[in-house]
């Protein structure tokens, strides 16, 4: 247990000592307050409502389909395909590190930078929601909470995709242009093939929407959440599975 903490504590170091994670957390921050503003400003001239209480809701659902995925596609190229090329993988596996552990940590550290940018988003919202005066009530504010709790598993399911798919390359650059084909492909899929949608993690980037609504049946949450674990568990089983016979 000492040996796997010390591995999350050192990826999680190199993690944000990245000036691509730097930059990925201050736009994170940034652009929520950036639209806030210009929706003030154009409040007098369209007659809109510049921050709503649903506000943090409404970024969340552009950061789980746009900006997450590119976050996540940016460290997973870097934490597998960029340290084979660059053969710094060797040093990550020096006794007494197991393969099985260094694929754990490097999970573990990609899933708390998933967190933190979630947590930077909801709370640089709320904070908008403050200065505006649209500050929500407990229901609202419970709901927020569970929004962006299952914002979080969904977006660890999409990543396990990410990491599986990582395995298979060599370049960080190739990963990263033929992942996003596919996430644009998987996104486009269900509209053309409805019944894709129902097995395609990348189908779930808005699944945090179903927590918000009071029609949702319990029974669809549950199996929704089940088929997302199991998801993860899959993928996290098939790329571990290539990276420990992975020759670096």
């Amino acid at each position: 247990m000492h040996r796997w903490r010390a591995g999350y504590l050192n990826e999680l170091y190199l993690l944000f000592y990245r000036k691509k994670v730097v930059m990925f957390a201050v736009f994170s921050a940034i652009l929520p307050i950036l639209l806030a503003i210009s929706l003030k400003a154009l409040q007098p001239l369209l007659g809109l409502i510049a921050v709503s209480q649903s506000f943090p809701i409404e970024m969340l659902t552009i950061y789980t389909s746009i900006w997450i995925p590119l976050f996540m596609l940016t460290i997973t190229g870097d934490l597998f395909p960029n340290e084979v090329s660059a053969r710094t993988l060797k040093l990550a596996l020096l006794r007494p590190n197991s393969r099985f552990q260094v694929f754990g940590t490097k999970i573990a550290a990609l899933s708390t930078g998933i967190a933190g940018i979630l947590m930077i988003l909801g709370l640089v919202t709320f904070i908008c929601n403050l200065f505006t005066g649209t500050t929500a009530g407990f229901t609202d504010s419970f709901g927020m909470v569970k929004a962006y709790m299952a914002a979080f598993v969904s977006m660890v399911a999409l990543s396990a995709l990410f990491v599986f798919v990582s395995q298979f390359f060599k370049s960080a650059s190739s990963f990263m242009v033929f992942s996003l084909v596919l996430y644009a492909a998987a996104k486009v899929a269900p509209f053309l093939l409805s019944s894709v949608a129902a097995f395609s993690p990348a189908s779930y980037t808005d699944w945090h929407m179903l927590w918000l609504s009071q029609t949702v049946p319990m029974a669809k949450l549950l199996t929704t959440s089940l088929f997302l674990i199991s998801s993860c568990m899959l993928f996290w089983a098939l790329g571990y599975y290539k990276f420990d016979r992975k020759e670096v």
